[in-house]
């Protein structure tokens, strides 16, 4: 309708054609400081790099001051929450989630239910399992206890380089589930030969996931070490989804059942 039209409001009031239309009220802002204090209760591991390289990657077009800065609303905290809780439960790769807010923003709701992961693979294991461990300062004596085994196996397994400590000798949960695991195997009859036979396996395929990640590293773009991580957190996901799948299917036939 017109701005000039006179509505049933207008008439009521009293009001006249000629008189100069109310500017429509602006959506309130906030900045990316404040977008991060509302998602961390939920996602504690999201960052302003985190922010910034969805931006990068079209999935969030926050407004910018004439000074440069971001200024997001409401509908944008709300369209990262989707892109993040999509990420985490669902396990989909942001080519998907950019792919379902596209057919969103078009109002193609039909094209977001048949929507699969990466290239229609369905990993074993969430590529958000592959997120850094948060920072904590475990001792040799907790990652023993917590894991169930002794400060004496938790030595071999340093020494087996399966499990290190930091710079400041500390440990993370990463490494309680190691070592909670490895003292399974040792259980169930693997010795420390086979355990360190593990690590070499998965120093090779985390090699092969370094070649394909690194260069994007080295990009010369802000958000290039983020979108690198990005990929090499799909990657292990699906190279350690097909492993697993590998090794049931070899060990089947080995022991031919």
């Amino acid at each position: 309708m017109s701005a000039l039209r006179r509505t049933a409001a207008d008439v009521n009031s009293g009001s006249t054609a000629s008189e100069t239309p109310r500017p429509a009220k602006k959506n309130k802002t906030m900045s990316i400081g404040v977008v991060l204090e509302r998602l961390n209760a939920e996602f504690p591991d999201v960052t302003v790099s985190k922010i910034r390289f969805l931006e990068s990657e079209g999935l969030i077009t926050p407004e910018r001051t004439a000074s440069g800065y971001r200024r997001f609303t409401e509908s944008d905290v709300e369209r990262l929450r989707y892109i993040l809780v999509t990420q985490r439960d669902n396990y989909l790769p942001l080519k998907v989630i950019r792919e379902q807010l596209e057919a969103m923003d078009n109002g193609s709701v039909t094209a977001i239910l048949g929507a699969g992961g990466a290239g229609g693979a369905e990993p074993l294991v969430s590529p958000e399992k592959f997120r850094a461990p948060a920072l904590t300062r475990l001792t040799d004596s907790d990652v023993a206890d917590k894991a169930g085994v002794s400060v004496e196996i938790l030595s071999e397994l340093v020494s087996a380089k399966l499990i290190k400590p930091d710079a400041a000798g500390f440990f993370t949960h990463d490494d309680v589930l190691i070592a909670n695991t490895a003292g399974a195997l040792r259980d169930m009859g693997f010795d420390l030969r086979q355990l360190r036979s593990l690590g070499n396996a998965a120093t090779r395929q985390a090699d092969l996931i370094t070649q394909v990640a690194d260069p994007v590293a080295r990009g010369k773009s802000d958000v290039a070490r983020q979108r690198a991580e990005e990929l090499a957190q799909q990657m292990c996901s699906l190279v350690v989804s097909m492993h697993a799948s590998l090794v049931k299917n070899a060990t089947r036939e080995q022991l031919g059942y």
